[in-house]
């Protein structure tokens, strides 16, 4: 999983694109601990058991927030011009934030024209406006309501509404609430797929004979 703000939110954008091989047609496994590339440019799937190239892994879900407008001035980031509102299919969901009056991002008005985000191909993808008020700096400044146990039971009762204006909860105070709740509710749908998906190969791989996957992959967050 990728959850990107502002800057992190275009590279969280670009790493799937890196995926699919657009900027090179090989990647090189990354060692976190020394981090440093690696001399191989293959991984064994979880899934399967086998073998694979890096390019082509896709991820289960991918959120950004605040993403593009100056961002562009960067030359590093030039290569994602025309780029960053179309989804490739290395990912099965993405979510993408507006915040309104943003004049870092530069939306202005709505989640319409360039910062609506669209699948390129067949990945699903959801774009979602937060009301004014709402920082492109502090929007993912939200440690706070853990500790509110009316603000944690809220988030997590929270079920997004495509049909229904975001709006802040009058019976709940916190800050960022809205992205929070988006957020979480997307990463526990997604962790709870990816659940499924594996004892799905652990089933398959029994009656195959081939080697069970050991784990579901792990999250990155970009921020």
């Amino acid at each position: 999983m990728l959850i990107g703000q502002s800057l992190g939110g275009m590279q969280a954008v670009k790493v799937l694109y890196e995926l699919q091989g657009t900027f090179n047609d090989r990647i090189a496994v990354w060692d976190p601990y020394k981090d440093c590339a690696e001399a191989r440019y293959s991984i064994v799937d979880p899934w399967s058991g086998r073998t694979r190239p890096v390019v082509g892994v896709s991820v289960s879900l991918a959120s950004e927030v605040g993403a593009g407008g100056t961002a562009f001035v960067i030359p590093t980031q030039w290569n994602m011009l025309g780029r960053l509102r179309a989804i490739p299919d290395t990912v099965d969901e993405f979510v993408g934030f507006t915040i309104l009056g943003d004049p870092i991002a530069l939306t202005f008005s709505s989640a319409d024209g360039a910062s609506h985000n669209r699948a390129s191909g067949a990945a699903t993808v959801r774009n979602v406006t937060l009301p004014l008020g709402y920082n492109h700096v502090t929007v993912p400044v939200t440690h706070a309501l853990a500790l509110d146990p009316r603000a944690r039971a809220w988030i997590n009762d929270y079920v997004p509404n495509p049909a229904r204006e975001l709006r802040d909860p009058a019976e709940v105070d916190g800050a960022n609430i809205l992205w929070a709740a988006e957020v979480w509710f997307s990463i526990k749908k997604h962790w709870c797929l990816e659940a499924q998906q594996l004892i799905r190969a652990r089933q398959t791989s029994r009656r195959s004979g081939d080697p069970a996957p050991a784990s579901a992959p792990g999250s990155v967050t970009l921020l």
